[in-house]
């Protein structure tokens, strides 16, 4: 079995992918450090890592927290790498299928100045926080391993064993699912005071949280992988993307989030603020309350699903620099991909065949979002109402204030995205389309027996023709019984200032760590 570790990887060129990652700048390596101040749309409603889990919140966990194993984004030249380093665990070690063994490094400290220990980490996948029939966190069970024991060795040593075969494990647990999280101080709080006043092993450390206007986080000078390099760094909520930009201009702040390819011609223009962007590994999708009137005949759902034109959304909204995915799928899943599939029909006069085979008379269906939560959302809807009328569907746009009311009863369809927590198959379709996702649990798809069967196949089986073919049903039955529609892969455009070496990576998480922020001389 492969055994991996942080002497390894260092020597296997580590070092050469972070000198690539920086913009053509002279960088000021002095004592004194700067501020760095970030517009973002939205903040999460609490920083406990797991139920901040989101496109606003992975951006600010990703500051405070480590995970245990270390995704290396930059193990490419492009920021999509999947290659797996170590962080708090120095070395992993697989002994069969079910089981993998950590060895933690030395001289990793919570921000409170207490050393990481096998405890520690046990507890943060403990079936009490994560994984048990009514864990402290309810999402835990949706992102965990289905885990038989999680147990500390000994101080330095954690060892992880699953119920079934899991050759994804490793992955997993470089995920957003694997923040450590200290147990005496989480324990005494409990996970919604924590989550207000959290103490993880990142980069920054929390000064403040006001809901729904600010983060600002300081630098954690004991850091393990090196001393932070800007002193604070504040995540302020500017809702309206043209205000992120016109502050970005000004000069008020050194980075704006959730941009729109309208923004770049603008930026381009600046001296000293440019445009940085990476299609995510993320879709932007809509999924139906497939219970509810109307949507739940199967034909309508498939109807409005071939009545969009994603090339042409693609081409109107973000400039052609979305991804359009032949089938729900990246090519980060590797040996599960496959390039050769068909992308999604767009067959407008089988839709209207489909309507009139439902019995379909114009009975109105409502479509339930928020005011761009994500970007160009808004737009999208309009323009896929449009293709709705054009078959025939009376669709019509509720735009809501809060996630409550979107999801309150009597919702039909809603739009959502899904991240691909990690690059692996067993994700989303396995996780959030599976029998414990909210597709099934809360939206009322009645999935085949077929599919969760396939799902549990596809996460306990290694790579290859077997779980690839398991796989690429699954997307068939997907897409055969429509719960749900993928848009596109959408772009993540941030504004940044010209003297700030940073890169972005193709995920939610911004990497504000020292090998991916330097400044020049300010």
């Amino acid at each position: 079995m492969p055994n991996i570790s942080r002497r390894n990887f260092l020597a296997a060129g580590s070092a050469a992918s972070v000198l690539t990652i920086m913009p053509r700048l002279a960088f000021s390596e002095s004592n004194a450090k700067p501020t760095l101040k970030i517009a973002v749309q939205a903040l999460p409603v609490s920083l406990e890592p797991v139920n901040a889990i989101g496109n606003v919140g992975n951006r600010i966990s990703n500051a405070l927290f480590d995970t245990l194993i270390r995704r290396d984004f930059f193990s490419n030249d492009n920021g999509s790498g999947t290659q797996l380093a170590p962080a708090i665990a120095a070395s992993w070690h697989r002994e069969d299928e079910r089981t993998v063994t950590v060895t933690l490094a030395d001289g990793v400290k919570f921000h409170n100045g207490r050393a990481v220990t096998a405890a520690d980490v046990a507890f943060s996948f403990s079936k009490e926080r994560l994984w048990g029939e009514k864990p402290m966190l309810a999402r835990g069970p949706l992102f965990s391993a289905k885990f038989e024991k999680v147990e500390a060795v000994d101080d330095r040593t954690v060892r992880f064993k699953t119920v079934t075969a899991d050759y994804s494990l490793e992955k997993r647990l470089a995920s957003w699912i694997a923040w450590v999280v200290p147990e005496k101080e989480y324990r005494e709080m409990g996970p919604d005071a924590f989550g207000q006043k959290p103490t993880g092993t990142g980069p920054y450390k929390l000064v403040e949280f006001v809901t729904g206007d600010r983060v600002v986080l300081e630098a954690f000078d004991d850091y393990y992988l090196g001393k932070p390099t800007a002193s604070r760094v504040t995540f302020q909520v500017v809702p309206e993307v043209a205000s992120r930009v016109a502050g970005l201009v000004s000069g008020e702040y050194d980075m704006a989030c959730a941009l729109s390819p309208d923004n770049l011609a603008m930026l381009t223009a600046q001296p000293h603020v440019e445009a940085r962007a990476t299609q995510i590994e993320n879709v932007h999708l809509y999924i139906f309350q497939c219970d509810a009137p109307v949507v739940s005949d199967r034909r309508v759902r498939q109807a409005m699903n071939l009545a969009i034109d994603r090339d042409l959304l693609n081409k109107a909204l973000w400039g052609g620099l979305a991804g359009i995915t032949n089938g729900f799928q990246i090519p980060q899943y590797g040996a599960c991909y496959d390039a050769n599939r068909p992308g999604f029909a767009h067959d407008p006069a089988k839709a209207a065949a489909l309507l009139k085979e439902a019995g379909y008379k114009g009975e109105k269906i409502t479509f339930r979002t928020l005011n761009d939560y994500y970007v160009n959302s808004v737009a999208a809807i309009q323009m896929m109402m449009e293709m709705w009328k054009a078959v025939g569907l009376n669709v019509d746009m509720q735009i809501l204030e809060t996630w409550d009311q979107v999801l309150a009863k009597g919702m039909q369809v809603r739009n959502w995205s899904n991240g691909f927590q990690m690059p692996d198959a067993s994700s989303p379709l396995s996780s959030d389309w599976g029998p414990n996702g909210s597709a099934q649990k809360t939206h009322g798809w009645k999935a085949p027996e077929e599919y969760n069967i396939l799902a549990a196949k596809v996460t306990s089986l290694p790579d290859g023709p077997e779980r690839k073919q398991a796989f690429q049903r699954m997307l068939d039955i997907w897409e055969e019984e429509a719960p749900g529609a993928v848009l596109y892969r959408p772009v993540e455009i941030y504004g940044v200032r010209r003297d700030i070496g940073w890169k972005p990576v193709s995920f939610e998480f911004m990497d504000l760590r020292p090998y991916n922020l330097k400044f020049a001389n300010r």
